[in-house]
């Protein structure tokens, strides 16, 4: 009959504590049929164009290689994974907990039981409330990530057309010198002025040369940046092709500081609110004991009785009743809702200074396209030919090559403080600007 009895109990508490841990088994196989990619891959060979190392880069190809094989955002990807995780841990149920005592040796006596936790004050629900969050914020963070990356990648794009409008201009400013000298040397051949015009025209072309090594080296520098941001610092293509003179006009002012409320950035503060608050509110209801129940069965030899045991234990919050962990709590919510605040301050004065910037620069960039460089082409032109023809010195000639190069010069840097200005706006935004006109 003992026998009988002890098996029993056994076989209860085994199905009992199956039933519990079932959630955990089936936690456990979740995580072994969906393996964690590795961390890190082979990408030496990565490049926008899938192995054709000479064809033209465009911003489409490069955002799509980015987002692919971008070192830092491959990382970033792990934090939602390690917050589902966390979520999956929170809602388990307490594993219960076998006990077997042995006592009194001369006449022993055995008691197999088994205690449970149950959880009061729905600290498991609050739990899982809590977890969800830290996902939704985890999630909010890696868009914010990716859509900060993207214009990122933009702002390193433009660098490179910026760049290559330079080379441009100063190998033309290089044909432009070659053109000069070899038309003083024909002077000064012909007896027509000084042969220091031609040592001046010599000087001239050399500063040229040299500009154009540094604007070839800023180029290789620019087209460096932007492969590495796929993870190929080869900077493995030919050119990279876009609308780099095409501008859009300023939308209003008002229309984008509304959207700043909505920005990713302010979305992840306001997320970090949520969890704060769902922090306070698990600590509060920590306040709550948890109830261990208990159940077993005790054996004593020298009578050979079984005796069936129930316990209870509740724990008494007569000191401790967690008032230090809901105070630490609540200045984590203030502190998330002061940096909330901040942060908004700080978007909106980045939003002005981008704003300021891109109105002056599309400004500038139509008074030097249509007034400036048509203007100063013009005189170059007049100047160039009355020079051949002895109307004008070589310093007029100078002056007026200067004036046009100054201005093309002018001209390719405000069109790349528009298009950062541009990014800046979007960035913060998390839109893009077209959207606003």
């Amino acid at each position: 009959m003992n026998i009988k009895y002890l098996s029993i109990l056994f076989l209860s508490l085994y199905c009992f504590a199956a039933w519990i841990c079932a959630p955990a088994f089936a936690g456990q196989n979740q995580m072994i049929t969906n393996p964690v990619p590795p961390a890190t891959r082979a990408m030496d060979s990565i490049s926008p164009d899938s192995g054709n190392n000479s064809a033209d880069l465009t911003l489409e190809k490069v955002v799509a290689a980015v987002l692919e094989h971008n070192p830092d955002l491959n990382v970033s990807k792990f934090n939602t994974q390690l917050a589902e995780a966390e979520k999956l841990q929170a809602s388990f149920f307490p594993n219960p907990e076998l006990e077997l005592e042995y006592e009194n040796f001369d006449e022993p006596e055995k008691t197999l039981a088994i205690g449970y936790l149950i959880e009061l004050g729905g600290k498991r629900k609050q739990r899982m409330e809590l977890a969800g969050t830290a996902v939704e914020l985890a999630t909010i963070e890696f868009d914010g990530a990716r859509v900060e990356l993207i214009y990122e990648t933009a702002a390193a794009f433009i660098n490179v057309l910026l760049a290559q409008e330079n080379l441009r201009i100063t190998m033309e400013k290089e044909k432009l010198a070659d053109q000069v000298y070899a038309t003083s040397r024909e002077r000064v051949l012909a007896g027509r002025v000084s042969p220091m015009e031609q040592v001046t025209a010599e000087i001239k072309r050399s500063n040229v040369r040299i500009e154009v090594q540094k604007a070839d080296d800023e180029l290789m520098i620019a087209r460096t940046n932007l492969s590495s941001m796929w993870g190929n610092p080869g900077a493995d293509f030919n050119v990279a092709k876009g609308s780099f003179e095409q501008i859009r006009s300023v939308p209003s002012f008002d229309s984008l500081s509304a959207a700043v409320q909505n920005s990713p950035v302010i979305r992840a503060k306001s997320s970090e609110i949520k969890i704060a608050e769902n922090s306070l509110d698990l600590e509060k209801r920590n306040r709550i004991p948890d109830l261990t129940l208990s159940g077993g069965i005790k054996k004593i030899d020298e009578s050979d009785d079984l005796i069936y045991i129930v316990g209870l234990s509740l724990p008494i919050p007569l000191f401790d009743h967690n008032q230090a962990a809901v105070k630490h709590a609540s200045s984590e919510l203030d502190r998330h809702a002061a940096a909330l605040f901040a942060e908004k301050n700080r978007l909106i004065k980045d939003l002005k200074i981008a704003y300021q910037t891109l109105k002056t620069a599309h400004q500038q960039v139509n008074t030097i396209k249509t007034d400036i460089l048509p203007s100063a082409q013009t005189v170059l032109e007049a100047v160039k030919e009355g020079y051949q023809e002895g109307e004008f010195g070589f310093l007029e000639m100078l002056e007026a090559q200067s004036t046009l190069y100054e201005s093309h010069e002018s001209y390719v840097q405000s069109l790349g403080q528009y298009h950062h200005a541009v990014i800046d706006l979007e960035k913060i935004l998390g839109k893009d600007l077209s959207e606003f006109n």
